[in-house]
């Protein structure tokens, strides 16, 4: 049986900007990882492009619509 590791894709397709993704940046899907518990706006994902859905992660500011406090 085939394993499946993330994507090694560390921008954001929406902003092109980092996304933030843990997974991504290890190597593992074992790193946790700020998405799985944010609520994740359905319009921004509705906006990824067809090529690149479920091949790179939105980040947390085109997710949620929200920067982080302490980011640009």
């Amino acid at each position: 049986m085939a394993t499946l590791d993330p994507k090694p894709n560390n921008t954001c397709p929406l902003c092109g900007g980092p996304n933030g993704c843990a997974p991504a940046a290890a190597g593992s899907f074992d790193a946790p990882c700020w998405c799985t518990t944010a609520v994740i706006d359905p319009s921004a994902l509705a906006r990824v492009p067809e090529a690149q859905r479920n091949l790179a992660c939105i980040c947390r500011r085109c997710a949620t619509g929200k920067e982080e406090a302490g980011t640009n």
